[in-house]
């Protein structure tokens, strides 16, 4: 199991998860409120939008460019050029242990 933290202000909510499945799994399994997720992790809504913490995005797999994901994500109020992810494109892998997203205001 990996586990994964998100940042809420100054709370810090945990899951973990099996590698494979996507950081949007490991949001629904806690029932993070800020991550609906509505379009059931097709890459369609933007609704999974968070913010990787600056010491991981370097060990996520980059955005596919030919995705909807940097369409949705620029659209976004709180679209951030280096940190800007959608949870639904993010697979787990053992080495994202520890990963640290921050939740984004709805």
């Amino acid at each position: 199991m990996t586990k994964i933290y998100f940042k809420k202000s100054d709370e810090i909510l945990e899951s973990e998860i099996n590698t494979g499945q996507t950081l949007l799994d490991a949001a629904k399994k806690i029932n993070i409120s800020e991550i609906t997720g509505d379009c059931k992790g097709n890459c369609a809504c933007g609704t999974c939008h968070v913010h990787i913490d600056n010491k991981w995005i370097d060990m996520i797999e980059p955005i596919y460019l030919a995705s909807l994901e940097p369409y949705l994500l620029e659209k976004s109020k709180h679209y951030n050029e280096k940190l800007s992810r959608l949870c639904c494109q993010i697979e787990i892998e053992d080495s994202h242990d520890g990963l640290i997203v921050h939740l984004l205001e709805n």
